[in-house]
């Protein structure tokens, strides 16, 4: 069977009329953190999962990283017209993080984004890139409920 494109899957699901959230799980998630320049850690880790959720104003979309390092988080993005998801930038992200962006293709979901620092010296530039959709499930909204701690 063919591994379904990561942007169409994506444009499919934001442009469908359902409002039920998407749990997607990735083949393979890199991680790497870069600071001053120069890359200090990169990850591997199997079965990668985001949730994936249409917010009902100003067509935005929710993206929560299930599996990260450190934390969850959530942070908001705009729903663009077209397929056109390169450099997209990411609202609303939690603090620490901030200066956030998204790009899809069909190969691949990569976000960047920096973990602020008040002493500019400690801040860390973070890159993850998602591969591979290997399951894509949809959820109802009671199950989904905001609630993340369930699907861990």
């Amino acid at each position: 069977m063919p591994t379904p494109s990561i942007v169409s899957t994506i444009t499919d699901f934001l442009h469908h009329h359902s409002q039920d959230p998407l749990q997607i799980t990735f083949a393979h998630l890199e991680i790497c953190n870069q600071q001053h320049g120069q890359w200090c850690k990169k990850v591997h880790r199997p079965q990668s999962r985001i949730l994936l959720r249409k917010l009902p104003q100003n067509r935005l979309a929710e993206i929560t990283v299930v599996d990260n390092l450190v934390f969850r988080f959530s942070f908001q993005c705009r729903i663009p017209d077209t397929e056109s998801y390169s450099n997209l930038e990411l609202l609303c992200l939690p603090r620490p993080l901030d200066q956030g962006r998204l790009f899809l293709d069909d190969e691949k979901l990569q976000l960047s984004f920096r973990i602020d620092a008040p002493d500019p010296a400690l801040r860390v530039q973070v890159t993850q890139v998602y591969h591979r959709i290997c399951h894509v499930e949809r959820l109802s909204e009671f199950n989904f409920g905001g609630n993340f701690q369930s699907l861990a």
